[in-house]
């Protein structure tokens, strides 16, 4: 364990990051916007390393919302040929580190090549449970308590906080402590709308594929200064 992960005090169990400002990382540098994307994906990977070894228990990262469909065939396309390429790679890293794979999300939708890559890496990593890797794709917190009351209301189930919340896509995570979000936007555009109750925001200006190790270690810090008291005194 390194200096800086000893004097990161309170370590939260589940951090989830709004991977924003890859397209104008790429427009900055005079690169295609895909190749942010790919820098992007190529980051999510050594922060989700990082996140292990600093003892978070899962680390969730958005990679496509359900309001992205709004953008071009082209980039779409792109956009889950990553996701696809990112999830089989780690299907032996997860596999080797003994880390559990968990696709949040819609599955209707999805390319049917990605939407079967994303279920096999699941099925060959749900024995591991001592870290989770979490990705959302088609996701949006509204889109996902809608599904949950259609769910609810065709199993007749009682509408109550314990049902709601073992209905969620996020159901076998833990509960989030801690959202990022990169690129300079201090808002969650509808990312965890239930799960983030309680979570710590911290909002930082660098772009996606700038914010490395040593911006997440930085994060983790600031979130265990702070004295959360879940709406006690």
């Amino acid at each position: 364990m390194s200096q800086d992960t000893q004097n990161i005090l309170s370590v939260p169990k589940h951090v989830a990051i709004i991977m924003d400002g890859n397209r104008r990382w790429a427009k900055e540098k005079g690169l295609p916007s895909l190749e942010g994307h790919r820098r992007g994906a190529d980051n999510f990977e050594k922060l989700a390393e990082r996140a292990k070894e600093l003892g978070i228990l899962c680390f969730t990262g958005w990679a496509f919302s359900t309001e992205n469909w709004k953008r071009s065939k082209e980039e779409v396309k792109y956009l889950f040929s990553l996701i696809g390429g990112l999830a089989e790679r780690y299907k032996k890293k997860c596999q080797e580190k003994k880390t559990k794979f968990i696709h949040l999300g819609r599955k209707d939708r999805i390319p049917e090549e990605t939407r079967k890559t994303l279920e096999d890496v699941e099925e060959s990593t749900k024995g591991f449970n001592d870290f989770t890797v979490a990705i959302g794709v088609d996701y949006g917190g509204h889109d996902e308590l809608l599904r949950v009351m259609k769910k609810m209301k065709e199993d007749k189930e009682e509408i109550t906080q314990e049902n709601i919340e073992k209905n969620l896509d996020t159901a076998s995570l833990p509960q989030i402590d801690l959202i990022i979000r990169t690129g300079g936007e201090k808002r969650l555009s509808g990312f965890m709308s239930w799960q983030c109750a309680y979570a710590e925001l911290y909002f930082t200006d660098t772009y996606f594929p700038d914010f490395g190790v040593k911006q997440l270690e930085e994060a983790v810090k600031n979130f265990s200064q702070r004295e959360r008291r879940f709406g006690g005194n």
